[in-house]
């Protein structure tokens, strides 16, 4: 299973999600420290779930990374988030 599935997997598992989104971009990455040519080191996630309601962008945070924390053992180098509830989706 490739890492972007396994991913997707893992935030099925532990979020009750209305929406997410999961985009290997380590291509754009090329040259960067982190990258390793062939390998899905780079990720932008975007996740609309009330799980998130009533916690700040860090709380957020380290509710995903959390999750994640296996996958940044391996050859992961990092992921930018966009996470927000249904009601702040909606005003996006």
């Amino acid at each position: 299973m490739n890492r972007k599935a396994k991913i997707t997997n893992i935030l099925n598992e532990n979020f009750n999600l209305y929406r997410c989104f999961v985009s290997d971009v380590s291509e754009s990455h090329k040259g960067h420290i982190g990258y390793v040519n062939g390998e899905e080191t780079h990720f932008e996630i975007t996740i609309i779930s009330n799980d998130f309601e009533n916690k700040n962008r860090l709380e957020r945070h380290k509710m995903v990374n959390k999750c994640l924390k296996s996958e940044f053992q391996g050859s992961l180098h990092s992921i930018t988030y966009r996470l927000m509830t249904i009601s702040e989706s909606k005003k996006n």
